[in-house]
């Protein structure tokens, strides 16, 4: 069986980013899913049209390169001499495909409003593997794995139903390898998207020769269980590798023109959910542009949803107004409002009847919103193994023993990834907010 992944089989899917790849009769069969199909319609930058008209690729072109380079990397590892069982290297490469198919469209904002009764990313990737009898007929005719193999591998939180973030438990210590590769600090969704965004939005930053990279990996034995590590060959990739991933989230991942769209969908969905005019598992099931049109067709014509989502289709995004990051004293009480969607509405609607009855400006209830920046760290948690250890160091040692970053050097290094902007419908508005800034960062406090 393992052969049949890496080289018996003939057929190709042509990639823009990595070229031919080969696929089998099982691996065709599950990107013909409807789960799979879905992601054709996904965007994998979201709202990217708005400053990178180039980028229009796919969470399914995403998936396909996701497949390839998790496949470079298992051949990597059974070249290398390792013992890998068929049944892994299977689930491994199933994982790989079916890793966004849990993805709410437009997930960059609607993943991050919290509501109570919205299924979390997890959950949602739990159903559309085990529950859709497609999906799971395929995993256990085509694949022979038995659904929820696949989706232990997926899983970010506890694969039995605990909140995301919870470690997984019992997990063997393939099952471990197999979430270094997908989910790990060099995992390969994130090498994919890192050349696949950079490339499609035409910006110079996402320079790494990723396949040498792969190429230079190891596995050592660390808590008695194998882990990935870097051949001091691959260092200089890897260095590579960082400073590229800041350079992509400083300047297209975090762009004002992706982000203020997204904080604009966010309301729109937390509105009609909480309005009941539209519910998760309807949503869940939507591909971009049809997600636009369910808000717009559910949702009471002159509310915030559909006003939100109609200034989305029409190209008329809500204008930056100010911009925050952590060493601003008002940061730590306005990032607070990331736990709670329904207390920072509460803050976007004080601050709106606050400069209206005060005539510091005019601003309807949705009028200002304030867009915050997802739960991200940067840590590299790689080993390397250098080939003449220096005095002291035994392999493998950390990054950065390396690199000479210590952890709290990547902390600052960081910091301006996680900026706060308030986005506002118009400029008026927006000079006022900018205006009254230390008055408003005042009510947020108050509000409770």
């Amino acid at each position: 069986m393992v052969g049949e992944f890496f080289g018996g089989s003939v057929r190709r899917v042509r990639d823009g980013v990595w070229g031919d790849v080969p696929v089998d009769k099982a691996v065709r069969t599950l990107l013909e899913t409807a789960v799979m199909s879905r992601l054709k319609g996904m965007s994998a930058l979201g709202f990217t049209l708005y400053a990178f008209p180039a980028a229009r690729h796919t969470r399914f072109d995403h998936s396909i390169g996701v497949y390839y380079l998790t496949r470079l990397t298992l051949k990597r590892i059974i070249d290398s001499g390792a013992y890998l069982e068929d049944r892994d290297v299977r689930s491994t490469l199933a994982a790989a495909l079916l890793h966004d198919v849990g993805r709410y469209p437009y997930a960059s904002a609607v993943e991050g409003i919290n509501l109570p009764g919205m299924p979390p990313r997890d959950e949602v990737t739990r159903r559309m593997i085990e529950e859709d009898d497609e999906t799971a007929e395929v995993l256990r005719s085509g694949w022979n794995l038995e659904p929820h193999s696949v989706f232990r591998l997926i899983a970010h939180g506890d694969a039995n139903g605990a909140d995301e973030g919870t470690p997984l438990r019992n997990l063997t210590p393939t099952e471990h390898l197999a979430r270094d590769i997908l989910s790990g600090s060099l995992n390969a969704s994130m090498l994919d998207s890192l050349i696949r965004d950079a490339r499609g939005a035409k910006t110079p930053y996402g320079i790494v020769d990723v396949e040498t990279l792969i190429s230079s990996l190891r596995i050592v034995g660390q808590d008695n269980r194998a882990v990935l590590a870097v051949d001091e060959s691959g260092v200089g990739h890897l260095q590579s590798f960082v400073f590229a991933r800041y350079l992509m989230y400083y300047n297209v991942y975090g762009h004002h023109a992706l982000r203020v769209p997204t904080v604009m969908f966010l309301r729109a969905v937390q509105d009609a959910l909480q309005a009941e005019e539209i519910t998760p598992e309807k949503l869940s099931h939507r591909d971009d542009a049809s997600a636009l049109a369910l808000i717009i067709e559910s949702s009471d014509p002159d509310g915030s949803s559909a006003t939100l989502v109609k200034r989305l289709v029409d190209r008329r995004p809500y204008k930056n107004a100010l911009e925050l990051d952590e060493r601003h004293p008002s940061y730590a009480s306005l990032i607070k409002l990331r736990d709670d969607a329904s207390w920072r509405r509460r803050v976007e609607e004080g601050w709106a009847r606050y400069l209206t009855r005060y005539r510091k400006g005019t601003a309807g209830p949705f009028d200002i919103l304030i867009d915050l920046p997802e739960r991200k760290s940067f840590d590299v948690d790689l080993r390397l193994i250098r080939r003449s250890p220096l005095p002291g160091e035994r392999n493998p040692v950390n990054w950065q023993d390396v690199s000479g970053f210590s952890k709290e050097d990547m902390i600052r290094y960081h910091a301006p990834l996680h900026r706060i902007r308030i986005a506002t419908s118009g400029d008026d508005l927006a000079t006022s907010v900018r205006r009254h800034a230390d008055e408003l960062f005042t009510i947020a406090e108050e509000v409770g």
